[in-house]
């Protein structure tokens, strides 16, 4: 998503813009985000658990002193530097279905956590929606309280005409020159009002205040206040597409499927274990003997020495050689394949517990999803309500807007004839002004609750 980067004098920023913004920028949205992604990276490790493992282990060893060769067993006193190699994987076969369902709860909990965003982006949405509105309020107001000073400085410039002709004492002058101050300072205020509102509007949006910040003005024109379809039709909108309710319905599913990974623990486990091994000993050597025979006197005929008795005697000799390395290592390939079944019998009730605690777990999430269905249909009922009372709050203040605007004018034109008195005429324009300030109100706070709740209807968040 593309964010427009507005400088000062260049492009006003629109409700999308400003909305687009937030959403990149809100540190609570992006570490929703973060989590989630969180999710997805255990979502992954969870399918990838119910593949084979594979280890590969080499371990050297020194052993000094008594000793037992690990390859001859053999007993010795000199020091022996041994090395052993091996290559394992295990599968679990079968536990219950406790890998599936960890697939299927972890799949449902980072869909719940995609939804959970989309419901932080709804809210912050409907923030900068009720700031952008009342920004463009604070614009209304002030432009209206600057045609009430223009109205006022006019009225001034004809009563100095009255005082000049002696047509007024001067003590009227001085009534219209203090309403002249009173309107400035109500300017005044309605810049200030603007002025925090766009802070607010801009701190929503997680950026940094400036006074140059300024919002692409939207004319209302004329509106015509229209009832809203039934609080319970909007309902049943609403709990088909929100995401708040989608959210609590998966995470109900999740607990669900909770339930089934704690029954599994009851189930016996079935894992296949298979290794390669091979190792050498620096101690191991090879045994070779060889026997050669020579001419040697075995004795004397009569026991004469002169007379021998030769005969062929054999000669054994022994030789040990260290064996290399590259043979022990084939020589002590092994190769071990096993199956292993765990059978649980009793396991200090840890099983059982678990069980009936996901059952609770599984209540409470069906209560939660409830609770969610009837926020949103408490909210969708608030919502149609306001709507309504705007409606009839604007149809009310339109007509007094008329008939004080029709009585102003009149009372105007007596007072440019001298037939009516300042004070009087001072009391009817602060009554229209009240009035007209009133109708901005009005049309501003029917306009925002039409948008609560096109929002709940599923319309698209703008103000044309």
């Amino acid at each position: 998503m593309s964010i427009p980067i507005i400088a000062a004098g260049q492009e006003k920023w629109t409700l999308q813009s400003c909305m687009d913004t937030a959403f990149k920028r809100n540190i609570l949205l992006n570490h929703g985000l973060l989590s989630n992604q969180i999710n997805k990276i255990t979502l992954a490790q969870s399918k990838a658990a119910i593949l084979p493992n594979l280890n590969l282990s080499d371990q050297q060893s020194l052993n000094a002193g008594y000793t037992s060769d690990p390859y001859t067993y053999q007993y010795s006193t000199q020091s022996i530097s041994s090395n052993s190699l091996s290559l394992n994987s295990s599968v679990t076969l079968f536990n219950g279905y406790l890998l599936l369902n960890t697939i299927r709860q972890h799949k449902l909990l980072y869909e719940a956590g995609t939804l959970d965003i989309e419901v932080a982006k709804n809210t912050l949405l409907l923030n900068i929606l009720a700031a952008f509105m009342q920004v463009l309020m604070d614009e209304e107001a002030i432009d209206e309280t600057q045609a009430q000073i223009d109205a006022t400085q006019h009225l001034v410039e004809t009563t100095e005409l009255f005082v000049r002709f002696g047509k007024v004492a001067e003590l009227n002058l001085l009534q219209v020159q203090s309403q002249l101050a009173t309107d400035k300072l109500s300017r005044i205020t309605a810049l200030n009002q603007l002025e925090l509102d766009k802070i607010v509007l801009q701190q929503l949006m997680d950026v940094r205040a400036t006074t140059s910040f300024d919002i692409e003005r939207k004319a209302l024109g004329d509106l015509i206040p229209e009832i809203p379809v039934p609080a319970e039709e909007i309902d049943g909108i609403a709990q088909a597409f929100l995401p708040d309710i989608k959210s609590a319905a998966i995470k109900t599913n999740a607990s669900i499927v909770s339930l089934k990974m704690a029954e599994g623990g009851l189930l016996p486990k079935l894992t296949l274990t298979a290794f390669l091994k091979t190792g050498y000993s620096s101690s191991s050597s090879t045994y070779t003997e060889s026997t050669s025979y020579q001419s040697e006197t075995i004795g004397y005929v009569n026991n004469n020495t002169s007379q021998p008795v030769i005969a062929l005697v054999p000669l054994t000799t022994t030789n040990y050689q260290n064996e290399p390395i590259s043979s022990q290592l084939r020589n002590n390939f092994g190769q071990v394949v096993s199956l292993t079944l765990s059978v649980p019998l009793f396991n200090n009730l840890t099983a059982k517990s678990n069980v009936a605690i996901a059952k609770v777990n599984v209540q409470d999430a069906r209560l939660n999803e409830q609770q969610s269905r009837n926020d949103v249909r408490k909210s969708i009922e608030i919502a149609y309500t306001n709507q309504v009372s705007a409606a009839k709050k604007l149809i009310a203040t339109q007509a007094q807007a008329d008939l004080e605007k029709r009585t102003y004018s009149d009372m105007g034109k007596k007072y440019a004839l001298g037939l009516l008195s300042p004070t009087d005429y001072l009391i009817e324009k602060n009554n229209y002004s009240r009035v007209a300030l009133s109708l901005v109100q009005a049309k501003y706070d029917y306009v925002l609750k039409v948008k609560m709740v096109d929002f709940y209807l599923g319309k698209t968040m703008t103000l044309n």
